[in-house]
């Protein structure tokens, strides 16, 4: 059922329509905080400055640097596009077809390929999200799902109740 909502826009419009109408615009322009559950760290890019194609997503220390924020936007099959407020770019399974799981999750140009899209899959918990990928079907995760350590890289995985595959998106 939660998976039939995301996949029709009700998971988004609940994330960007509902929390944005809460917020001032300009303090929504700043983009949301995607922070693990598990680790209570943030999803960023290595590094957190370069705006190439394929550098990897990790989990960094949630503060006020623009490349832990990030903006949702309206993808493709009902998912939205997860962009980098600093980079400019979107996340994405690296090479974006391959269903294996512990595949890095890279930065890529914002394009409408599927990979570039995610269904945010609610959890029942107030600003809590699986966030599936819509055209591998895998979930955002951090690298062996346990470390707290900064600078672990983010993989995609098997859509499972582990902790480490839930996400708070939030301002």
């Amino acid at each position: 059922m939660l998976r039939n909502l995301a996949r029709a826009g009700v998971a988004f419009a609940a994330v960007a329509g509902v929390a944005l109408a809460t917020v001032p615009a300009a303090q929504a322009s700043v983009g949301y905080y995607v922070q693990n559950q598990q680790t209570s760290l943030c999803a960023t890019i290595s590094g957190g400055v370069s705006t190439a194609n394929n550098v990897p997503a990790v989990q960094y220390y949630c503060d006020g640097h623009g490349s832990r924020r990030w903006t949702l936007a309206p993808g493709v099959g009902g998912g939205v596009k997860i962009q980098n407020v600093y980079t400019g770019k979107c996340l994405t399974p690296a090479g974006g077809v391959s269903t294996d799981n512990n595949l890095a999750i890279v930065q890529f140009d914002c394009d409408n390929h599927n990979s570039r899209s995610w269904y945010l899959n609610y959890t029942g918990t107030p600003g809590l999200y699986q966030l599936q990928n819509v055209q591998t079907g895998k979930c955002l995760t951090v690298s062996g799902g346990v470390s707290t350590a900064p600078n672990v890289p983010l993989v995609q995985f098997t859509c499972d109740s582990h902790p480490s595959r839930a996400w708070y998106v939030y301002l």
